[in-house]
């Protein structure tokens, strides 16, 4: 006898629209940034899923984290290109980039969301598996199985 496996209501979380959270940009980036969010959002989920930790009130913080990575890319992109410290637009006096504060901001926030959401190897541990509730057997089911059987 083989069972099989019913994903009942909370066991996923609903994937944001990125059409709508990322807008189209002049440049085009933003088919790509859409992917990577949507490649991102798969692999968390899966992840907290697979821990057994993925329940719908975590849907607006994985969103969060999907977020703070496309910063995070977008800046990384940036430091490269342009470097860590550049010329102040009036004054030429060299200064830290923008793009570096941001870049380190978003990787600070990336790292704090990873620790609520349990998904550093560290913290994996620590996390409790979400309860998930037993169906309610109600006077109709009883009279749906008397009248299939």
């Amino acid at each position: 006898m083989t069972f099989e496996v019913i994903a009942g209501p909370g066991s996923d979380v609903e994937e944001p629209d990125w059409e709508a959270l990322i807008p189209a940009r002049a440049d085009g980036e933003h088919d790509r940034l859409r992917e990577t969010a949507h490649r991102e959002w798969t692999r968390i989920v899966a992840e907290l899923r697979d821990a057994q930790t993925l329940a719908p009130v975590n849907g607006r913080q994985v969103l969060r984290l999907v977020l703070a990575y496309l910063r995070y890319d977008l800046a990384v992109a940036v430091v490269m290109r342009e470097g860590a410290v550049t010329k102040a637009p009036r004054t030429k006096v060299p200064m830290l980039s923008v793009w570096q504060t941001e870049m380190r901001a978003a990787a600070d926030d990336a790292n704090s969301m990873e620790m609520e959401l349990c998904l550093n190897p560290r913290r994996r541990a620590s996390a409790g598996k979400v309860q998930r509730k037993a169906k309610r057997v109600t006077a109709a089911d009883e009279f749906r199985k008397r009248g299939a059987g």
